[in-house]
């Protein structure tokens, strides 16, 4: 179960930001040695806010009451941001960013979506990693989380354009998906646990 790290890992930057774009642009110009000190960047910045995130669940899974508040406000959180997606009107125009390496830098170090979607991810998968058994299979995880990172900067690499072509026409279409997906899986996780609740 613990190789899932690979798939939130790719997941996470699959969708054009200005990360992968950042990536796409300096692969393109063959400026292979800034490059691969952004890589490094972004595999740093990404473990730190994934293991951060992780270990400080593991610490807070000992207090009952403040760890059920979490799941709650995370199943909650998740339901929320898929109901946004479903909601968000198809976008007219496709702008190409300037000065994507400094907004990519910028995008890496300070991410705002990077804690509530880590604190989505543990929540949920958590009873199947079972993350507070030992360190281990956190930082194992975490370097999954990691290789799934690199897989998807090599494809941006690779087919970047082709990427980026099929995301702008079909990106409405993928976060709707996308949307009914948290949607049902912060409405079914946040039920569950309210319903377990009410039992106890």
């Amino acid at each position: 179960m613990i190789l899932i790290g690979i798939a939130i890992g790719f997941y996470g930057y699959l969708i054009p930001g200005n990360i992968n774009i950042m990536v796409l642009d300096l692969y393109s110009s063959k400026k292979y040695k800034l490059l691969f000190l952004i890589l490094a960047l972004i595999i740093f910045f990404e473990s730190i806010y994934c293991l951060s995130t992780l270990c400080l669940l593991n610490r807070i899974s000992t207090n009952g009451q403040l760890y059920t508040g979490i799941q709650l406000f995370s199943y909650l959180l998740a339901f929320t941001m898929g109901l946004l997606m479903l909601l968000e009107k198809k976008k007219k125009g496709n702008n190409k960013a300037n000065n994507t390496l400094y907004r990519g830098i910028f995008s890496i170090i300070i991410h705002p979506q990077q804690i509530p979607f880590w604190l989505i991810i543990g929540v949920v998968i958590n009873p199947l990693m079972k993350f507070g058994i030992n360190f281990f299979s956190i930082g194992s995880f975490v370097f999954l989380n990691a290789v799934g990172t690199l897989l998807a900067m090599f494809l941006y690499m690779k087919l970047g354009n082709k990427l980026l072509t099929y995301f702008s026409l079909n990106l409405y279409q993928i976060n709707k998906s996308v949307g009914i997906f948290y949607v049902l899986i912060g409405g079914y996780c946040f039920s569950n646990l309210f319903i377990t609740l009410l039992k106890s």
